[in-house]
């Protein structure tokens, strides 16, 4: 009673299991702040969805989420501005490049094995380094939480680099080069691999730029939330690979999880939350390893861009994927702001503090 044919993807699939993708990815967008998306793409491609559409929509989806916890932590005065707009504008050119890209790889039908490979590297390297961290920390301080990680050689080194800004707010003095380089990266990244970019961001701001832990959860919330309309309006206009039907539950469970995520955050001390992101982030590369080793011969499937055909849908699938076709813009535009109404909407509606 719950599958549906989708008018995008042109895959069935069950709407209470997307749903509950949704609840999982809000649920780790809440606790961790990083957006979720290393986690849906994955799980939407192994549920049967063209990989293409499953990074398109995810950006939708990561909307939501990243409104709901960028609201909850403006609301706690855990954002700072500036910080936030220099992180800002070097992941927007970052997504405008990562377009580009994807669109590129598309074509030449190699996106699939991009996307295999590179969630393989990504999540074991940072999910290694995490979890290497994080033990070390509970086992030198028997289990006492560390906000943040101590000062290393690289966060040394950056420190010393030109161009320092100060944020009084955070109580730290960056240099500008290496943080809105490494925003024009992880922009790029995200933008290929439907992600917030948010598993990257918060720990090279940890173990990077020295930035407590909640501070780092913060601006990286800020970060999604602008750098995904900016996809999502971006992947309606040129790819017609956004699926509002495949969006519409997954949004709706993100802003329910994003809430219990937020709840349990609120008890979790830094170096635990670190071990737990660590873990999480290699069971991930693990599962993807796996996929891609049985998949090896045939991949994930044809990347090449999602054709509209509206035989076998009722009416008013028919009418979305029109739209999605014909009226490009608008239909992105429609997405992104149901997903920020949903996310404001949840975050007024659970947050009471």
């Amino acid at each position: 009673m719950l599958n549906l044919l989708l008018p995008i993807a042109g895959v069935w699939i069950n709407l209470g299991a997307v749903a509950g993708v949704g609840l999982l990815i809000g649920f780790v967008s809440g606790l961790f702040g990083v957006g979720g998306g290393f986690l849906m793409t994955p799980i939407l491609i192994f549920l049967g969805v063209p990989p293409s559409v499953a990074v398109a929509t995810g950006s939708a989806q990561l909307v939501a989420s990243a409104t709901f916890s960028a609201t909850v932590a403006a609301r706690q005065r855990a954002i700072d501005p500036k910080l936030s707009l220099f992180l800002i504008g070097g992941a927007l050119t970052g997504t405008v490049i990562g377009i580009g890209v994807f669109n590129l790889l598309s074509r030449i039908g190699r996106l699939d094995t991009v996307i295999g490979i590179a969630y393989v590297v990504l999540l074991g390297t940072v999910g290694g380094l995490m979890l290497k961290e994080s033990v070390t920390s509970l086992r030198g301080r028997n289990g006492v939480s560390m906000e943040n990680p101590e000062e290393n050689a690289a966060q040394r080194w950056l420190n010393d680099l030109p161009f320092r800004q100060t944020f009084p707010h955070l109580g730290v003095s960056l240099s500008l080069v290496p943080l809105i380089l490494i925003s024009l990266v992880i922009g790029i990244i995200g933008t290929i691999l439907g992600v917030g970019g948010g598993f990257m961001f918060v720990p090279a701001l940890i173990y990077l730029f020295g930035l407590p832990t909640r501070a780092a959860v913060a601006a990286s919330q800020v970060q999604i939330l602008v750098t995904m309309i900016a996809a999502t309006l971006l992947h309606a206009i040129f790819n017609h690979a956004i699926d509002v039907v495949l969006a519409m539950p997954l949004i709706l469970g993100g802003v329910f999880g994003a809430h219990l995520g937020n709840l349990v955050g609120r008890v979790v001390h830094g170096v635990q939350f670190r071990l737990a992101l660590a873990l999480l982030i290699l069971l991930v590369a693990c599962r993807f390893l796996y996929s891609l080793a049985v998949a090896a011969l045939g991949g994930f499937g044809s990347t090449a861009a999602v054709p509209v055909s509206f035989a076998g849908l009722p009416a008013w699938e028919s009418w979305i994927a029109l739209q999605a076709s014909q009226n490009s813009m608008i239909y992105g535009l429609l997405t992104a702001v149901f997903a920020l109404f949903c996310g404001y909407g949840g975050a007024r509606l659970f947050d009471r503090d």
